[in-house]
């Protein structure tokens, strides 16, 4: 018998609005080929165990369809809002192809850019990486083909870096590189 997990850790701060970014298809509800998955070859978490983790994350109500349900980094620029003053940064998602590093770029309303490095553990690693931790684990993996791989247990980290000081930020620039893949991006406001 399975023991439940958990529910995704509660995330602090200020959610950032993925939804317009969104580009990567990596979850699927039944066995379908979807060209790219998480790792380029198709392969996807299985939605099954991730009902509280897409809640969380404000998933789109056809995620799991073939829709985009994460964003693969390409450079986009996540709008931010009213100008924060930020001392962390929270991020849940995964690589493939091993853990990865990437640097997000915080762009303040004084001209100030803020880089911040972030590394995530890859989705079948069963380690997370440095300042990460568990944020969500799928029952299984749909490999190339939509064929289902139940040994495999894909799993979404929740990686977070402290800045030093407090940094501007009105935009989020990610950074470029297609084998990080972000469900949810967090940030937490100075004095929070």
């Amino acid at each position: 018998m399975n023991t439940p997990l958990p529910l995704p850790p509660l995330v602090d701060g200020v959610a950032l609005d993925l939804a317009p970014h969104r580009n990567n298809a990596g979850c699927l509800a039944r066995s379908l080929i979807v060209a790219e998955g998480l790792d380029g070859f198709g392969r996807a978490f299985s939605t099954s165990g991730l009902d509280a983790a897409a809640t969380a994350l404000g998933l789109p109500a056809q995620w799991g369809e073939g829709e985009p349900d994460n964003v693969a980094c390409e450079g986009q620029t996540v709008d931010v809002g009213a100008p924060e003053q930020v001392t962390a940064v929270r991020v849940a998602g995964v690589a493939s192809g091993g853990t990865t590093a990437g640097v997000f770029r915080l762009h303040g309303d004084d001209g100030t850019v803020t880089p911040v490095r972030l590394r995530l553990a890859d989705f079948l690693s069963r380690q997370p990486a440095e300042d990460s931790t568990l944020f969500a684990e799928a029952d299984f993996l749909y490999d190339i083909g939509g064929r289902t791989q139940r040994k495999a247990q894909p799993r979404i980290w929740l990686a977070t870096v402290r800045l030093s000081e407090p940094a501007s930020c009105t935009r989020l620039e990610l950074p470029v590189n297609p084998d990080l893949h972000l469900f949810g991006i967090w940030l937490t406001p100075d004095g929070s």
